[in-house]
This record gives structure tokens, sequence and C-alpha cells, in this order.
């Protein structure tokens, strides 16, 4: 029997614990892994309750939301007029604060989500202790560009990530019953909990995000590079990490041009277009500064 096997039975209090030790599983393994289940379901309801207490956060500082709104939406909205965003973008508001939240650098250089994993230690920001053992890892999220690799209905989905590679095991109920396989997600991936002798933690999708088709990912990609390209003319060493860190409004900006109602393949292209135009790059000094030696065109 394989060890996957092995773990689908379900072991009874005496029978020899899994590990090989020799000793009954409830002298053994079991009451470890019944607190580290009770400890992961704590921190999954832990997830569901920080996020709006972040996003409540976000809408307290209505002095760095203008020029933040500006960036990630290009003009194409009044920050004035958030709430209507709905009638126009798919939870157009909670993406603008999600984001705001995770990757908009504030006046001091820091993300809010890095200001309130701050003031916890002052009392500033007030959690419970979950929220704040999800807190300090989730100062490191950005928004990230992914594509389904596989779903497992009621379960999760796995997700690669279209710029750096990783894949992700994501535990997210909800998103195995919407997404299908080679669809497109542009949003946060946030750990929430590591299950019993796995080497990473298990993440979920934090906040609203862009559920796109799957004939985007190869586009989406190509308008990232674009601007990797323009970014390694100022720093050459630039990396995908790196154009994340100062300059992820563009997976919006690439979302937000997509038509809402009726597909049009067409409007990618032209996206394309428009970024080497404004950037001013030829495919072929995109290549060369993105090290390739072939034109993919």
């Amino acid at each position: 029997m394989s060890k996957q096997q092995q773990k689908a039975v379900k072991l009874g209090r005496n029978d020899p614990c899994h590990c090989g030790s020799g000793r009954k599983y409830k002298d053994c393994h079991l009451l470890l892994e019944q607190a580290a289940r009770s400890t992961n379901l704590r921190l999954r309801q832990a997830l569901d309750s920080l996020m709006p207490k972040i996003i409540e956060a976000a809408r307290s500082v209505p002095a760095e939301l203008p020029a933040a709104f500006e960036r990630f939406w290009q003009g194409k909205y009044s920050s004035e007029r958030m709430e209507e965003l709905e009638d126009h973008e798919n939870r157009g508001s909670e993406r603008f604060l999600t984001w705001f939240s995770f990757d908009y650098q504030l006046s001091d250089g820091r993300t809010l989500v890095e200001q309130l994993n701050a003031a916890v230690e002052t009392g500033g920001f007030e959690v419970d202790a979950y929220e704040r053992q999800l807190l300090g890892p989730w100062s490191a999220a950005r928004t990230g560009a992914y594509r389904v690799v596989a779903t497992q209905k009621g379960i999760g989905v796995t997700l690669h990530d279209l710029l750096s590679g990783v894949e992700f095991a994501v535990a997210d109920y909800g998103a195995s019953k919407r997404l299908a396989v080679d669809e497109v997600v542009v949003g946060h991936l946030l750990p929430a909990d590591t299950a019993p002798g796995a080497s990473a933690p298990t993440y979920y999708v934090g906040g609203a995000a862009a559920h796109l088709t799957a004939d985007t990912a190869e586009r989406l990609v190509e308008y990232a590079e674009l601007h990797l390209a323009d970014l390694r003319r100022e720093q050459p060493e630039a990396t995908w990490a790196d154009l994340i860190r100062t300059r992820s409004a563009i997976l919006n900006h690439f979302v937000s041009a997509l038509p809402v109602e009726k597909h049009d393949p067409t409007v990618m292209e032209r996206l394309i277009l428009e970024g080497r135009t404004s950037l001013q790059l030829t495919s072929e000094a995109v290549n060369q500064l993105l090290g390739r030696s072939q034109d993919p065109d």
C-alpha cells in the first residue's frame, strides 16, 4: 500500500500508529493531529475575520486613497465615486482596496498591511492570537496572476504563478466550484495554515480576485513582459518579484481593459500594441532586455 493510500485509511484509536512507532494511534499521533486540525480550523476562521478588519483600515486613510486609485485604475474612474465601480467592474471597489492594503506603498514606504503588523505590537491594531499569527506572513503578500492547473471539487485548486512558475495548493471551497482548468485568477494568495506533515503552507484567495478566461494567460504574460523589460531599462537585474513589488497595478490595467459583457480576443492584441507604443519598446528591444535571442513574433 502506498503512503497516499495509507493516509486515506481512517485509523481507529487502537490501531497501530501510521508513523511506524509500534504504539497505538491514540497514544502516539492522534492528539497531535487533533490539535493541529483545531488550530488550522481557527486559522481559517481568522482569515475570514481579519480581511474585513484590513479593508476597514484601508478606508480609514482617505488621504492616501486618491493617488492609489489613480495608479490602479489609470484615471478610468473617480475615487470620489468608488462605490459605483460595482456597476462597471466585478467587485471593483473590493479589488482596489485589497490591492491598496497589500501592494501600495504609503507615504512611509510601507504597505498598509506592513503598518498594521507593526501596529499590533503597540496596540494600535487589535487582533486576536490567530489573526496575529496570520498577519505577519501576510505582510509579504502581493498581487499575482495564476493559471488553474487542477481542481478538486469541494476541496480546492492548484494554481500556477504565470510569472514565477511556482505552484500553490489553494484550499478554497468556492474557487473549486467556480474555476476550471486553464482559467486565470488575478489576486492575492494568503497563507493560513499548514497541514500536519506538509512542507508548505496551505493558501487561500484573500479579498476579491479577478477571474479571466483561459485565452488570457499568454497575453497577460506578454503584457507583463513589456513592463519587466521597461523596468530593466532602469534596473538591468530586475526580476518578476521586483516588478510585482513596484508595479503590480499593471495586472489590473490588463484586467480592466478586457470587455466585461462580450468576449473579444482582439482587445488583448490592441492592449499589447498600445503597451509597446506607450513604453516605446519594439519586440526586438523587449527580447534583448529579457535576455531572449529569438523574436517570438
